[in-house]
Formats: structure tokens, C-alpha cells, sequence
């Protein structure tokens, strides 16, 4: 908080339900006296309530939105000691307990209570008193000692809320937590914004200082970080993904074979049959099946041998620049069209380089899969032809065959 506006003791105290409402602030805090609770403390209710007496001096509020401020501020950190998901609902409910207690003017614990629950809200804030009390919270927490209190919030969030923060996390939620601070009285904001913008910078500076040692060491390991990307783990990743692409490679081929010698054998034997002694000219009725059966036979045939048959694409030749070349090398329809000197001097780069060499065998095996996204595919429409074809050719002898 700023020194500027440190007002004296006695000032505190401005009247005797003051004096009450400290003394039965500072009570509960003694019977509770919950040691997790680190940063909500008395120490800083304290200074919340001596900072609205400042504010409320210097900003000229009246004597009621004085001592609706004042009142207040000692209900704000109290709610967190009973429960502190939701400190609102027990800061009033003891508020009204204090002042029924103490046969405090109703018409006058309206406007305490207005202010709590204003400042507890994400509402904006119209009551003058409110706008004070809430100056008087952000000063208490964005204030002088900012960046030495907070790791008392970190540490109380983390008894209470088991909210566990990486150092960057950390430093991220507190400057949300700066960037969020507003606020509304003028002198207010003359006190405590450029604090506020100096923690900011400062807070941004060290994360800036971390993110530069951090990348220093990065250079610094760089040979050793590519040494840890040749592990058990990524050599056993490419091994088992090489091994899997192949067997589905090998499963389409004989998936195709057996579809090439089967629709190879049936259009030969449907051939030979109705060419027996014109057998469509003395059964007339089955020369519907027999086209049907022989046309998806063939297409089937078709779709089968595309997905078989062998297909290299070449994407490197000597002409292809160094630097693109070497990023292909792996598959030999990628260099089998290139001089053994260029071969071997593109060779001597990969295995030099982690990072283009898994960068090669990662790009081949993306094309292994395109190559086997269009196998199967082929592979499915020549087994649903098959199907169809079959079912059809059934179907169409028995009408035949019953009419």
C-alpha cells in the first residue's frame, strides 16, 4: 500500500460499533484460526479497513457511506475462515449476526450489507461506498508488497483448493490477476495503477529472464536433446509402424489375389459353359444371370487388380534441389534415379541430422499410408461389386428359373 496514504491508528476506530465490529473480527480469527489460511488474514483485513478510511477521506464520502464502508471491510475476509469456495453468504450471515447482537440500527445495516455483497459480486459497482471498499481490497492485494504476499495466495490456494501450479502457470494467473485489478476512486487511482503497472512489468521481465535462460539451455543441450529423440521409444515407434503398414500392405495384396483368382476362374468357367453347344440359344432364360454375373465379375477383376498392382512414384531426380531432396530419401522410388555420388552425399546429411532423419522417416510413412488408403479402397469396391453382382446373378436365375 502506498506509504502516502498510510492513515494513523487512530483513525480506524471511528466510531464505537467500529471498535465492536474489529474486536469481533479479531476474535473469530483467534478461535478459528485456521493456520492454511495465509494470505486472507487479519493482518490484511487490517489494512483493508485502515485504506477505506483513507479513501473515504480523501474522496470526501459522507458520514453513512463512511461507516457503510468501513463496516464492511471488516466482513470481507472473515467468510473465508468457514468457507472459502463461497466466503460471500458466511461474511453476511456473520455481519448480521454482529449487528442483531449489538441492537444495530436496521435502517443502517442495510446500506453495510449493500456494500458487501456488491464488492462480493461481479456486478458493476454504483455505490460510492462499494467502489471504496473495493480501492481499498485491490490496494491490500496489488499494493507495495504485491510480488512478497503473493506466494502466500499460491501456497493458501493450494492447502485449501489442492490447486497444484507449474512456475509458468504461476506466473501467468498473476498477471491475470494484475491485468483484472480496477480501480474507481480518483485518488485510488493515482495511488495504486502505477504500482499495479510496475508489478507488471517486473512480473513480465522475470518471466522473460526464465524464457531466455530456458532457451540458452536449449542451444546449449541441443546436440544432446537430438542424441534423447534416437531413444528406445521413438526407434521402437518407427519399427512397430514400419512393421504394421507392411503386414497391411501384404493382407490387401492377398485380399486382392484371392479376388483376381476368383472372378478369374468363374468368368472362365461361365464363358466356357454358355459357349457349350450355344447354351444361351437353347436356354434362352440365362443369358440375363450370366451377363449380369460376367459384367460385375469383371468389374470386380478390375477394381481387384488396381489394388494389387504395383505403383512407384518418384518425387527426386538429380535436377531436384539438395535441400528438398533430402527431405525424401528414404523410399528408393525417391532415389533410384539419382547419381550414386548425389545418393550418398544426401545420405551423409540424414545421418547427421536427428531431425531430418526422423523427418524422413516420418514423411515415409505418411506416404505408406496414402499408398494403403488407396489399396483398400480399391479393395472394398471390387468385394462389394463381387457382392452385388453375385446376389443379382442369383436372384435373376431363380426368377428364371420360377417363371
Amino acid at each position: 500500500m502506498n506509504k502516502d496514504l498510510q492513515p494513523s491508528e487512530e483513525t480506524i476506530a471511528q466510531t464505537d460499533i467500529g471498535t465492536l465490529a474489529r474486536q469481533f473480527i479479531l476474535n473469530l480469527f483467534n478461535q478459528k484460526n485456521d493456520a492454511r489460511l495465509v494470505f486472507h488474514t487479519y493482518r490484511q483485513t487490517l489494512e483493508i479497513a485502515r485504506t477505506v478510511n483513507t479513501l473515504a477521506q480523501a474522496n470526501g464520502l459522507t458520514e453513512q457511506e463512511w461507516e457503510a464502508a468501513e463496516l464492511a471491510s471488516w466482513f470481507v475476509n472473515v467468510g473465508y475462515l468457514f468457507d472459502y469456495q463461497n466466503p460471500m453468504g458466511r461474511s453476511l450471515e456473520l455481519a448480521e449476526k454482529f449487528f442483531a447482537a449489538h441492537h444495530f440500527q436496521k435502517e443502517k445495516q442495510a446500506p453495510i450489507l449493500a456494500v458487501l455483497k456488491a464488492v462480493f459480486s461481479d456486478q458493476p459497482l454504483k455505490l460510492t461506498a462499494a467502489q471504496v471498499l473495493s480501492d481499498a481490497i485491490r490496494a491490500a492485494q496489488f499494493g507495495e508488497r504485491f510480488l512478497e504476499n503473493v506466494p502466500l495466495l499460491r501456497l493458501e490456494r493450494e492447502l485449501l483448493l489442492n490447486q497444484q501450479f507449474s512456475n509458468e502457470e504461476w506466473g501467468q494467473y498473476q498477471i491475470q490477476l494484475l491485468l483484472s485489478a480496477r480501480f474507481f476512486t480518483s485518488h485510488a487511482k493515482v495511488a495504486f495503477e502505477p504500482l499495479v503497472a510496475n508489478h507488471l512489468v517486473a512480473l513480465k521481465e522475470k518471466l522473460d529472464r526464465k524464457k531466455n535462460r530456458a532457451a540458452e539451455g536449449g542451444e546449449a543441450k541441443k546436440f544432446k536433446h537430438l542424441q534423447q529423440k534416437t531413444s528406445t521409444g521413438t526407434q521402437t515407434f518407427f519399427r512397430t509402424n514400419y512393421r504394421t503398414h507392411i503386414n497391411l500392405s501384404a493382407i490387401a495384396d492377398n485380399k486382392a489375389n484371392i479376388m483376381i483368382s476368383v472372378n478369374a476362374i468363374l468368368i472362365s468357367v461361365v464363358i466356357s459353359i454358355i459357349s457349350y453347344r450355344n447354351m444361351t440359344e437353347t436356354i434362352p432364360g440365362v443369358l440375363a444371370p450370366t451377363l449380369i454375373f460376367l459384367v460385375t465379375g469383371l468389374a470386380s477383376l478390375i477394381f481387384a487388380v488396381l489394388a494389387a498392382r504395383p505403383k512407384v512414384t518418384s518425387i527426386v531426380n538429380d535436377s531436384t534441389p539438395i535441400e528438398d531432396a533430402k527431405k525424401n530419401i528414404v523410399f528408393f522410388g525417391n532415389f533410384v534415379n539419382l547419381k550414386m555420388e548425389k545418393y550418398e552425399e544426401l545420405m551423409d546429411e540424414v545421418f547427421n541430422d536427428s531431425e531430418l532423419l526422423y523427418g524422413n522417416l516420418t514423411r515415409d510413412l505418411y506416404h505408406l499410408g496414402k499408398v494403403l488408403d488407396k489399396k483398400y479402397r480399391f479393395l472394398s469396391l471390387s468385394y462389394n461389386v463381387f457382392m452385388v453382382g453375385f446376389i443379382a446373378t442369383v436372384m435373376t436365375f431363380l426368377i428364371v428359373l420360377l417363371t
